[in-house]
């Protein structure tokens, strides 16, 4: 599933190669979407809001999307996949805008953006900042939840994916089935990870160790069964199927130990993300 990172790239994409254009023709072949036409109306831009997408038209309305495990956008040029993937096709002044295999659409008031997402915890990829005291409040309310599924969380936070609930807590050395009444130092966690994908929203790639920032690069994430890249024990997971929270998930049983109380590693974290510019972001915890 794409996370907030990928969905504010997209809605920048769209924003910088379509805002004040016109749409000249407009086709669904969603059943949500049935007599729903944008022709004429032109696109004042995307906002992203955690995983939704949200097309804003001069006339009022709002197209919201999300795209779960299977959507996608062509932002440009015409697509070649068949028509019944083409869930909404959008002819602009230049170029085309497709919406494929995007399994959630709908299109609201714009005045009632909120009656979609209103139920979000703050948005870790939105312009300014996040509070991150208001995340950390969040999280905390429930303290049986265990890490990983609190960041996967979208009332708590909205953004994080199944990648930062991997990668966040190896680089603070917590297990992702720590319980989050036991952490001491959840804040400094939650201020490395909004440091990581605001960083990683505007450069690209969802980097998380700063070794090769022009690629997708993860310490630990999708490698089960291989030795810890820092301490050489082989690492532990859940499949989705085994998962309290039905996400894959990968530890190192020596690093991330589950504890009765357990602390976050902040020395840990500056030293596996020396080299990643997250840590000149102003979130990033001193």
């Amino acid at each position: 599933m794409p996370e907030g990172d990928t969905i504010r790239r997209l809605a920048d994409r769209i924003t910088q190669r379509f805002a004040g254009q016109r749409c000249l023709r407009c086709v669904t072949r969603d059943p949500r979407l049935v007599g729903i036409d944008f022709t004429g109306a032109t696109l004042l831009g995307a906002r992203s809001v955690g995983k939704h997408l949200l097309l804003r038209f001069d006339d009022g309305r709002t197209l919201h999307a999300h795209l779960l495990m299977t959507g996608s956008w062509i932002v440009g040029p015409a697509p070649t996949e068949p028509e019944w993937r083409r869930r909404v096709e959008l002819w602009l002044e230049h170029g085309r805008l497709t919406g494929l295999d995007v399994p959630i659409l709908a299109v609201v008031p714009t005045a009632d953006e909120d009656t979609l997402i209103g139920h979000l915890g703050p948005d870790l990829c939105a312009v300014e900042p996040p509070d991150l005291d208001e995340i950390v409040a969040r999280i905390e309310r429930d303290p049986s939840t265990p890490l990983a599924a609190a960041l996967l969380d979208q009332r708590n936070v909205a953004g994080f994916g199944n990648i930062y609930a991997v990668e966040l807590p190896f680089i603070v050395g917590v297990s992702p089935n720590q319980l989050i009444g036991t952490i001491d130092g959840l804040e400094a966690a939650i201020a490395i990870g909004a440091s990581l994908i605001r960083v990683n929203a505007r450069l690209g790639p969802q980097n998380t160790t700063g070794r090769k920032l022009t690629t997708a690069d993860h310490w630990v994430y999708s490698r089960r069964g291989r030795p810890c890249p820092i301490c050489g024990a082989r690492l532990e997971g859940w499949t989705d199927d085994e998962s309290p929270w039905k996400r894959a998930s990968t530890w190192c049983p020596s690093c991330q130990r589950v504890e009765t109380a357990r602390s976050v590693d902040l020395s840990r974290a500056r030293r596996l993300l020396s080299l990643h510019p997250a840590r000149r972001e102003p979130t990033f915890p001193t």
